[in-house]
């Protein structure tokens, strides 16, 4: 398993540590970028499931407003490319870590590099449950049961909040633990059981909006 990309680098220009990897503060300057950036690093917050969303949103609009294309209207070619990619790579980084699921999902790959995702594992008897929670659904749909709807809504809701609550212990013990496909695989249990509960819950948006 590879190491984590650090979160310890220079300005290229002044020399400076970075809060971000995509601008440095200190001299106004905007940073090479590199494929592999880490979308926390970009943000200018530490790895972690359990994210002060105030932070974020405090990060990236102070990160934002530096990267913005009317500041580099007189600049080169070059840096104008340069920030619009940089801008483009922020706003990617804000919408995985601001959703939960994708912060997970995310967050997940970058602990464990080189673990081949398997989508069919699920929790004991979680499909079988899936099963029934879809032939349900199917008939409140094909019924147009709209309180039904929303009770099974709130009852999909629940239980998608359930597995996410159930994220943060098992994320807490990837810092610690030194087996950590055995983590991750949980981990993988519960994300791709979240991710049967939403595609539940955006068949009854799509109903909603029809």
């Amino acid at each position: 398993m590879s190491e984590e990309p650090s979160h310890s680098r220079c300005c290229e220009r002044c020399g400076t540590e970075l809060v971000s990897c995509l601008f440095c503060f200190d001299c106004s300057s905007l940073q090479p970028l590199s494929p592999s950036t880490n979308y926390f690093y970009a943000l200018g917050i530490p790895d972690g499931f359990e994210l002060d969303l105030t932070l974020l949103e405090e990060q990236f609009r102070q990160i934002a407003g530096e990267l913005h294309p009317d500041f580099y209207m007189n600049s080169s070619s070059a840096e104008k490319k340069l920030s619009g990619r940089a801008s483009t790579l922020l706003n990617q980084a804000y919408d995985n870590l601001k959703d939960s699921f994708k912060r997970a999902t995310y967050l997940m790959r970058l602990k464990g590099k080189g673990l081949e995702w398997n989508e069919r594992v699920l929790p004991p008897g979680f499909l079988e449950e899936m099963f029934s929670l879809q032939e349900e659904l199917d008939a409140m749909l094909e019924k147009q049961d709209q309180p039904g709807l929303k009770r099974f809504q709130d009852l999909l809701d629940k239980r998608r909040r359930g597995l996410e609550s159930g994220l943060i212990p098992l994320f807490r013990m990837l810092e610690s633990v030194k087996e950590l496909e055995v983590v991750l695989e949980q981990l993988q249990m519960k994300l791709n059981a979240e991710r049967y509960l939403q595609s539940l819950l955006d068949r009854i948006q799509v109903e909603e909006t029809t």
